[in-house]
């Protein structure tokens, strides 16, 4: 499998995020104890991190 520039195991990034939100509402739905507050840490933190990839892997290099 081809891995190309700016995405995660040839996925994009915000493919991952969206999968989250599915699973966090879902989780939530069918009754897991999670507060508002945690669910939108759980995001932050998942955003942040993906942003970070993402520009990891789109930010361009110098080599000399």
């Amino acid at each position: 499998k081809e891995f190309t520039m700016g995405t995660l195991f040839g996925r994009e990034p915000a493919m991952f995020l969206a999968v989250l939100q599915a699973v966090l509402g879902a989780v939530i739905v069918f009754g897991f104890d999670l507060s508002g507050d945690q669910a939108v840490a759980i995001m932050a933190v998942a955003a942040t991190v993906l942003g970070l990839v993402t520009r990891s892997q789109v930010s361009p290099v110098n080599e000399v």
